[in-house]
């Protein structure tokens, strides 16, 4: 082989390494751009699926409390990229008999990974997507019943109580602990009429409307509900459960 020969073969070998070199690497930086976000996408969906698991044992673990089957519960959440607090911004007004209206802040919490948000509030789970379709996926210990031909509403209304907040990639640690309880049941059927103030008043209203309630739409808002059920027996139950995020 002349010298020729060889300068063009190693010309030719050196070619092919940075051939192959641009194949990898442009390879490698489509896989990444592609499957990169995909597989993103799949790790914030089960963060945020087992987030909802970890709700509904919330709720679990709030009415235990709540109802003094156990003073202290704890319950652990991943956050991953995540945030979740507790706040005092809802609140429910009862009015009954010739009693005064009784206005008990109630409080929520809330768990946000990016534009999606679980909430527990007044017993209930709600789940909301970005723009601000929202589900209630657990039913609060609110409902009606008819006995002996008498209507019964029974109220077991949770407040949570507290204001704390913690965000990043660890994991949040919610201690539950029973602050009070309190139960009031009049002698006679009486006329209720309840406001809840809240984000999800909308879904308020629907639930409200499912178990009996009549709407009193003028008074309904987007962040507010108002209704009322007649001649009904009512035992209505408060119990708050102070909640501390660490």
């Amino acid at each position: 082989m002349t010298r020729e020969d060889r300068s063009n073969a190693a010309v030719s070998e050196t070619l092919g390494y940075i051939l192959l070199f641009g194949i990898v690497t442009l390879s490698m930086g489509v896989v990444y751009a592609i499957g990169y976000p995909a597989l993103q996408s799949n790790i914030d969906t089960n963060v945020f699926e087992s987030a909802e698991q970890n709700f509904i044992v919330l709720q679990s673990n709030m009415d235990r409390v709540a109802f003094d089957q156990t003073p202290v519960k704890v319950l652990k959440l991943k956050l991953q990229s995540s945030a979740i607090a507790v706040d005092n911004e809802s609140s429910m007004t009862i009015t009954y008999e010739a009693n005064p209206p009784r206005i008990i802040p109630t409080g929520e919490i809330q768990f946000q990974k990016d534009s999606k948000t679980l909430t527990y509030e007044m017993g209930a789970v709600f789940k909301q997507y970005p723009r601000e379709a929202t589900v209630m996926i657990s039913k609060p210990p609110i409902y009606t019943s008819r006995i002996n031909g008498q209507d019964i509403l029974t109220i077991g209304l949770v407040s949570v109580n507290g204001d704390s907040y913690i965000s990043g990639k660890g994991i949040a640690t919610l201690t539950l602990r029973h602050n009070s309880s309190d139960m009031e049941m009049p002698d006679t059927s009486t006329n209720v009429t309840v406001t809840i103030n809240s984000a999800h008043a909308t879904k308020w209203e629907e639930y409200l409307d499912e178990i009996g309630f009549s709407i009193n739409t003028p008074s309904t808002t987007a962040t507010s509900v108002t209704a009322y059920m007649n001649d009904t027996m009512l035992i209505l139950s408060e119990h708050v459960v102070d909640v501390d995020i660490s």
